[in-house]
This record gives structure tokens, C-alpha cells and sequence, in this order.
């Protein structure tokens, strides 16, 4: 093969190790702009190509090997066997809050994305680098054999093509309308944040992966405190419960697990939340996830010391908090700042044969709810009426919650109808009750509007106020029996169902 070989990265990571490997092997070095320089600092001999944007028709020219190629500066250019070469950053670009559209052209890369298209389409001729982490994979080849199998050619071509390809799609995913989320062609760019242990069972692989063009600050962006051998499951209850946390205004814990909350409690001070939310579900807390809304001070890291929490998230911890969590063996705790939402996100639903899409759920009410009955909520049940109803939005359809004060008394969800759902509630909530004294009046939020025949289970178990969305053919026979017992009922005009 001709050892020749064009670099131009962004990215100067390992760039000068590649090089100096490069010229060792007896390669004839060609780069361009800030690579050349830097290379020329280093004192590793390579030929500048110059040429004016957008793109390096030379380079071209030479990958083409068709037509005879001179750089501006006059340089010949050879039919280079060896291309490395990035492009500019541009989701990290976009993922800023501050980014004005009208700055894009400015950053979009057309040179260096032509270069590796060209190189990648010639995969039998020429090895194609678009990432440092294959530098060292191809040195070895190179000096070991010669040269690369035509494998691993068309492997790290095709790596290429997924480079350029999630590119593309970031550009084009930040330049649609969010009303272009369901259009005739979708596209997502996809990066890798990390692999995890395991999927949801131990024999399934599984990765994390950052979608561009979705919030700035999300898991993706969490830091990692301490903690590691993170799996799937971990991090669907870290969603859960820190999106649920961030509804609130008031400080708050939400302890989840599986995906669905266990229990929840908005107190006066972190640690009150903790305890009033692992008093909620004992049982359904053990080695789930607790979400915070505030900094967590030492007293709340003291009360997670000594139970089975598996991970922690918080947008902050004090110094005295982080030294009791890290004292605290296979705890996984991360610190995530508020979520920002973003237009452009998704929910993903995988079924065979295709992907099912729809906009995120990230409505609570769209207005004020309406009360249908002759008494109204006091002021004590309206509170407990909402804490339920954010948590029901969390639940796994169908999803009923019980509350009393500040805090859930039991969460059913998941189950095929509501008022399995509402049985399952009642009886979760009878076996605390036995240990615990109710902190007030009890009532109930449902996800999914009611049959007449769920209502009277909940009245049933002593339910004095309830949420649904309404909208059922037994609405008005519901609101005569809330009458008739004086319990309050109110209509939220929308239903949260997530499965």
C-alpha cells in the first residue's frame, strides 16, 4: 500500500502519538489548518494543504484519484491510504440553552464531513479513522501486518457512516419545528454515554444513550458521585423518581422502584421527607431509588446510611452528606441539576417490527380542576389531592393513589382495571394502617376517570376526596354518590396513562 496518510481532526486526542506512529512507519504526513499546526509545534514533518472552504475540492480530488491534485499553497497530493479526520462538535453546540439558531451555519462542518465521505466509500483502499479510539487499533495493524484486513476496513468505514450519519440527523433534529416530532421521516442522533451492567434481567446487554436535541440537563448529564456497576434498572427509577421530585415545588423525597413510585412525602426538611416517604411503603422502598428536590444535608445522608437504598439523586449534596453517602457501600448516588424540558422530546415505545413515538406527557393540569360535587376540598385535602395526583402521573396504568397529609399512604398501579387498582390500594394501605395512625383525611387520585362501581370501593375504604380525570359515562352517577356521602370529587379534565 502507499504509505501516505491525510490528517485533520478537531478532536487533537492522541493526534500527536498517531502522527509520530505514522512517520515511524514511513508514512508521508498531509494536514491541514489547526492539525498541521499543531503537528509543526510537535516537530513531525508533514505537508500543509491549504484550500478554502466550505470544501477541500484538492482532497477530493486526490481520494478520487481521478483527476491530478494541488492544494492552494501548491502542494501535489497524493491518493492517500490512510485518513483521519473529525468533525466539529456540533450537539454540544446545539444542547445549549443560549445557542441562537441563526449561529448554526457558522459551526456546520462540510469540509472535513466531504473528506470521510469520500474515504469511507472507498473502504477497500483506504483505512478511515473518524474517532481517536481507533488509533491505536490501527497503528498496530499497520505495523504488525502491513496493513488492515478488508474487515476491518468496511468495520471502520461503517463506523464512519454511523459518525456522519448522527451528525446529519443532530442538524437536522435541532433545525425541525417540534410539531415535526411525527413527520414522514424521523431522525435521532444517539451517543453513547456509557454501557451498563446488565438490562432489565442479567442476561441482556444494555447501553445509555444521550438523544440530541433532548434536555440539556438530564440523566446524560448527571455526575456520577460514587458508585458504579450501574444497570438499566437503576436508571428507569432515577428517572421516575427524580422527574416526579421536580413537579414539586416544595421540598420533597420520592422513593422508586420499578419504574413506578413507592412512596412520597413533601416536608418541612429533607430528611422528613425521606422518612415519611420510606414510612409509605417499607417494604416497596427496599433497594429502590430516592429522588430529592433540594440539596440533601447531612441529617437525610445519615437516615440513608442505615437502610437499603440502591441509588440516590439530588441536584446537590453539602460536603458532610457526600462523606456519609460514600462511607455507605454499593450505594450509587448522582447529583442532576432541574431538568430543563426541551420541545423535541419523545417518549419511544418498541414493538416489533417498528418504534412507536408521541410527545412527552409533560402536562400536569391544563387547568384548574373542577369540583363536581356540593363540598368542596378543604384546604388540608387539596394539598394531599395533589401530591396523589403527581404521583398517579408516575404510575403505571391503571394508578390509583391514597394520601393523607404530606405524604402517600399506598400506590397500586399497573393493574387491568381501576378497580383492581383501587382494591389493591385499599388493602396496601389497611395493612400500614394497623401500624400507623393516619395523618388526616384520606383521599385518593386516580389516572384514568372512574366506574361507578371503583368509587364505591374507594368510598368503601374510607376515602373523603378524590382526582380523576373524568369524562366517563358513570360521571354523573359518581357525583351523586360523592353527595351522598359527602365526599369531594374533582375533575382534571385530562388522564395520565403510561405504560
Amino acid at each position: 500500500m502507499d504509505k501516505t496518510a491525510y490528517l485533520s481532526v478537531y478532536d487533537k486526542t492522541g493526534l500527536e502519538d498517531l502522527a509520530r506512529g505514522l512517520e515511524e512507519l514511513g508514512f508521508a504526513l498531509y494536514a491541514s489548518g489547526s492539525t498541521y499546526k499543531l503537528l509543526h509545534e510537535a516537530g513531525i514533518e508533514a505537508e500543509e494543504v491549504r484550500y478554502s472552504p466550505p470544501v477541500p475540492s484538492a482532497v477530493l480530488k486526490a481520494l478520487s484519484g481521478l483527476f491530478p491534485a494541488v492544494s492552494e499553497n501548491g502542494v501535489e497530493l497524493p491518493a492517500f491510504s490512510v485518513v483521519a479526520a473529525d468533525l466539529y462538535p456540533i450537539a454540544g453546540i446545539v444542547g445549549q440553552e443560549e445557542f441562537a439558531i441563526s449561529e448554526l451555519p457558522n459551526y456546520l462542518d462540510q469540509s472535513n464531513s466531504a473528506v470521510l465521505r469520500a474515504a469511507a466509500k472507498d473502504f477497500e483502499n483506504i483505512i478511515t479513522v473518524s474517532t481517536p479510539a481507533d488509533y491505536g487499533t490501527v497503528l498496530g495493524a499497520l505495523a504488525k501486518n502491513g496493513g488492515l484486513e478488508a474487515e476491518e476496513k468496511k468495520r471502520l468505514s461503517a463506523r464512519t457512516w454511523q459518525y456522519l450519519a448522527a451528525y446529519d440527523a443532530t442538524v437536522a433534529q435541532y433545525l425541525s419545528e417540534p410539531g415535526d416530532l411525527l413527520g414522514d421521516e424521523v431522525v435521532m442522533s444517539l451517543k453513547k454515554v456509557s454501557d451498563l451492567r446488565y438490562g432489565e434481567n442479567r442476561h441482556q446487554k444494555a447501553a445509555f444513550y444521550a438523544l440530541s436535541g433532548a434536555r440539556p440537563r438530564g440523566l446524560n448529564a448527571a455526575r456520577i458521585v460514587c458508585g458504579v456497576d450501574f444497570n438499566l434498572n437503576h436508571y428507569l427509577d432515577l428517572d421516575t423518581a427524580f422527574e416526579l421530585a421536580s413537579e414539586f415545588d416544595e421540598p420533597v423525597c420520592v422513593i422508586s422502584k420499578h419504574a413506578r413510585p413507592a412512596g412520597v412525602c413533601a416536608a418541612g426538611t429533607q430528611a422528613e421527607c425521606l422518612r415519611g416517604a420510606l414510612r409509605a411503603d417499607p417494604a416497596g422502598a427496599v433497594g429502590g431509588t430516592a429522588a430529592f428536590n433540594r440539596q440533601v444535608e447531612a441529617e437525610a445522608a445519615g437516615v440513608l446510611r442505615d437502610v437499603f437504598i440502591e441509588s440516590v439523586v439530588a441536584p446537590g449534596y453539602s460536603r458532610e452528606a457526600i462523606g456519609i453517602l460514600r462511607s455507605k457501600e454499593g450505594l450509587r448516588v448522582l447529583e442532576l441539576s432541574a431538568p430543563v424540558l426541551s420541545p423535541h422530546e419523545v417518549e419511544l415505545h418498541s414493538v416489533s417490527g417498528g418504534v412507536l413515538i408521541e410527545s412527552k406527557d409533560n402536562l400536569l393540569l391544563l387547568k384548574e380542576p373542577v369540583c363536581a360535587t356540593r363540598r368542596k376540598p378543604s384546604e388540608e385535602e387539596m394539598r394531599s389531592l395533589l401530591l396523589a395526583w403527581k404521583t398517579a402521573k408516575y404510575g403505571k396504568t391503571y394508578s390509583v393513589v391514597l394520601a393523607e397529609g404530606n405524604c402517600t399512604a399506598s400506590v397500586s398501579a399497573g393493574e387491568s382495571s381501576t378497580y383492581d387498582a383501587v382494591r389493591g390500594a385499599v388493602w396496601k394501605m389497611r395493612e400500614k394502617r394497623s401500624i400507623l395512625r393516619g395523618a388526616g383525611p384520606l383521599v385518593m387520585a386516580a389516572d384514568a376517570a372512574l366506574p361507578l362501581k371503583t368509587l364505591q370501593a374507594a368510598l368503601a375504604g374510607g376515602v373523603l376526596a378524590v382526582i380523576q380525570p373524568g369524562g366517563w359515562q358513570d360521571d354523573e352517577d359518581c357525583v351523586r354518590l360523592c353527595d351522598s356521602r359527602s365526599a369531594a370529587m374533582l375533575f382534571a379534565g385530562l388522564r395520565h396513562f403510561r405504560h
